[in-house]
């Protein structure tokens, strides 16, 4: 669901900040930076946050962390249109059971709704299941390089064009 509850946001901001904040964990010791619920989304279960998507454009991203110390050594990706989904985190007890899929999903309709031409992660080469993960919802690799960073190793960009942006489907041929 978007935008995310405030009963729901300190929770969805805490576990995206235990899956992609332990590089910058020392600049807030014990504490996750605020969240912007309308810069992310969550599966839910009984009340339980099972699921976070954090969603980035040029207006901002989901936690509102700016380390102005740090910010000369962060490299950022090309420039791009699309809606970024900043990290995505599913309970390692519910993964492969589509809530990921589902969240993806989510992201893509906002993406449209919000005018956005398609979707774009920015995936650690290193991590093959996340990846594969990307690979499997329709993502392609659009470009490679040292962007996020420095400790962050090589990224792949992948990029899923938006329904407005697919080509059309093959023409059927003709009755048999």
């Amino acid at each position: 669901m978007t935008p995310i509850p405030d009963d729901l946001l300190p929770q969805a901001a805490a576990m995206w900040w235990a899956a992609f904040g332990r590089a910058a964990r020392p600049l807030w010791p014990g504490r996750v930076p605020e969240a912007d619920g309308t810069r992310g989304l969550v599966a839910v279960d009984g009340g339980r946050v099972v699921g976070v998507t954090g969603l980035r454009d040029a207006g901002g991203g989901f936690l509102q962390v700016s380390p102005d110390l740090l910010a000369p050594l962060f490299r950022a990706a090309p420039p791009t249109a699309d809606l970024v989904i900043d990290g995505i985190m599913v309970d390692p007890m519910l993964r492969r059971g589509g809530v990921g899929c589902a969240m993806i999903g989510l992201a893509a309709r906002l993406a449209a709704e919000r005018g956005h031409s398609g979707l774009r992660a920015e995936v650690a080469l290193r991590n093959d299941g996340a990846v594969a993960f990307w690979r499997a919802m329709g993502f392609a690799e659009t470009a490679r390089g040292r962007f996020g960073w420095p400790w962050g190793g090589q990224v792949l960009v992948m990029r899923r064009a938006g329904p407005g942006a697919l080509p059309p489907p093959p023409l059927a041929g003709p009755p048999g």
